[in-house]
């Protein structure tokens, strides 16, 4: 557990530095260990950071269905058909610490995950889900393919 906890605190120090950090945060009825939010000239990042025994295929769909029902409508566009026209970008990142090995078939579904929706042709922006898992026992980093920009830093955060 002090490993993951180690991490946690890095990453905090990483997203404390450009983003406002909520600790823990309350998504619907999962609490989070940090919320991390970013706004610079229209674009924006939603960061939920969460540390877990063991990640399960539970928490990614999970993950996978606030992001269609709270934080997609409710974060990116407002409860409006479409976010504001100046909108260029929102990524939300998931970030899972699992103390446990994470099974395969839950690293091929972090992998496989896409999320990405386009606002009125992209004259509104676009949202885009990125996720990483940290398993704390293989000392290693998933991602998916959205991720790939966030896997030097994640990884040099890992070590």
């Amino acid at each position: 557990m002090g490993e993951s906890r180690d991490l946690l605190r890095r990453l905090m120090i990483y997203y404390a530095s450009d983003y406002e950090l909520l600790c823990p945060y309350q998504l619907g009825d999962t609490i989070y260990d940090v919320y991390a939010s970013y706004s610079h000239y229209h674009c924006f990042e939603h960061a939920f950071i969460r540390s877990t025994l063991t990640l399960s295929r539970s928490d990614l769909n999970h993950f996978a269905d606030q992001l269609a029902t709270l934080i997609e409508p409710e974060m990116v566009r407002n409860g409006r058909p479409s976010p504001p026209q100046s909108h260029i970008y929102t990524y939300v990142t998931g970030i899972f610490i699992s103390e446990q090995k994470i099974p395969e078939d839950i690293r091929r579904m972090i992998r496989r995950f896409r999320y990405y929706r386009g606002y009125g042709y992209y004259k509104n922006g676009y949202c885009q889900a990125r996720i990483a898992a940290f398993d704390m026992e293989a000392g290693s980093l998933i991602i998916n393919p959205a991720a790939k920009e966030l896997i030097q830093e994640y990884q040099r955060i890992l070590k």
